[in-house]
């Protein structure tokens, strides 16, 4: 079982031998000094963060919609077991979302982070009715999707062109024909070469952390915007643990199992995830702690490789509570019709960064594209990215290592497939 072909590690994610969240963190060290020295003058370096947002929101919108579209075409999910999985899927994600979201307007983490220009008042955000969202979701052409970064309309065309191309599929292997096999080739040589791309533009964020960082602090008021991320990092921790707190009620309630035993099962996997930030890297561990749990083999490699690409709980949680902070950062009120659309682009999103590094930055101009937020402050982020990367890919993993017991208990497998 495959998704989005995985590219492997390569120079550009880790410049000079040393690892890029490294490289951001001696970024803002540097940057904060720099800052405060030249006051009000450090804003000309704004136009780095300008320029690595400009080229990664160029890249973002191609690239999810190749994702996605691999991830529709090499994988078959058939059957009830499928249908399931796709929909314990969906329950957590939009959990996470709500409980990112509630946790955020309650502590509103973003006030007083003085991310807008002094003595300006933020511009209002256009605001749309429910009629025009449902009739923006169909484009007047293919390339205003894309000019526009539309992620609710790129997801339109990707899911027609997705079912289309499964559709073709299907017939073609009935016939015993492979001609289809191309399509999916160039569909994942298309994905590595946007990823390869992606790569050298990811390896310049350190510099567009330096430079916003740098003219923030160069601000009166700059260092307010530190005073916030960490309110930033109490609240997305605290939804991750409120997610694993589902996570185990669902072990309690639904599968039976001691949320304990459940736990204690988890605990490597968590600490590789944890030290590797990667889903993909932990899949081995993930397989074998799940065959210890006494889960199927069936069920364990649906959802530990397919998982991985479809689940994405901790990220959608995380880029959810994001867009709101830098909404409130910013001085815009956002309507609860401007979170519900944040909650459908996020679900979309966290999909689309499935097989991604740095999957969850990149589609994040996507997810402000929708809701009219600027972009040119995400670089600010990073900052603390490096951690809060951790903590949501852990609970990704458990996400998916939840939902593979409760697949177990809910269509029990049948003896032959039971062994691993």
């Amino acid at each position: 079982m495959s998704g989005a072909p995985v590219v492997e590690d390569e120079p550009e994610s880790r410049p000079g031998g040393v690892p890029l969240y490294v490289w951001v963190i001696v970024a803002a060290l540097i940057a904060i000094p720099i800052g405060w020295y030249w006051g009000e003058g450090a804003k000309a370096l704004e136009i780095m963060p300008a320029l690595i947002m400009r080229a990664l929101t160029a890249i973002a919108a191609p690239l999810v919609v190749l994702a996605i579209l691999h991830a529709i075409v090499s994988n078959e999910i058939h059957g009830r077991h499928g249908a399931l999985m796709m929909v314990f899927y969906l329950i957590n994600t939009l959990i996470a979302m709500v409980i990112g979201l509630g946790l955020t307007n309650l502590v509103k983490p973003g006030l007083g982070a003085a991310l807008t220009e002094h003595g300006m008042p933020a511009a209002p955000l256009v605001r749309k009715s429910v009629t025009d969202l449902v009739v923006e979701l169909i484009p007047r052409s293919i390339g205003e999707a894309f000019a526009q970064n539309n992620l609710a309309q790129l997801v339109v065309l990707t899911l027609a062109l997705g079912i289309g191309l499964v559709k073709i599929r299907d017939a073609q292997k009935a016939r015993g024909e492979t001609s289809f096999q191309t399509v999916v080739d160039l569909l994942a040589i298309g994905f590595e070469l946007l990823m390869k791309i992606l790569l050298w533009v990811v390896a310049l964020v350190p510099f567009a952390v330096f430079g916003i960082v740098a003219a923030q602090v160069g601000h009166k008021e700059g260092m307010q915007v530190f005073q916030s991320l960490i309110w930033l990092i109490v609240v997305v921790v605290a939804g991750l643990c409120c997610q694993v707190a589902w996570y185990l009620l669902q072990m309690a309630v639904f599968a039976r199992m001691s949320p304990w035993r459940f736990l204690g099962g988890a605990g490597d996997v968590m600490a590789n995830t944890f030290s590797t930030a990667s889903t993909a890297a932990t899949i081995p561990i993930t397989l074998g702690a799940l065959k210890r749990l006494g889960v199927s083999r069936r069920s364990s490699q649906l959802c530990a490789c397919i998982g991985t690409n479809f689940n994405n709980d901790g990220t959608a949680l995380y880029q959810a509570t994001a867009a709101l902070f830098m909404a409130q950062a910013l001085g815009y009120s956002l309507s609860l019709t401007d979170q519900v659309l944040i909650v459908l682009t996020t679900l979309v999103a966290s999909v689309g960064a499935g097989g991604i590094p740095s999957g969850s930055f990149v589609t994040m101009p996507l997810i402000f594209a929708a809701v009219r937020l600027p972009v040119d402050k995400i670089p600010i982020l990073l900052t603390v990215d490096w951690f809060l990367d951790r903590c949501r890919t852990t609970s990704n993993v458990l996400g998916d290592m939840t939902v593979a017991v409760l697949l177990d208990r809910v269509a029990p497998p049948k003896e032959t497939e039971r062994a691993a």
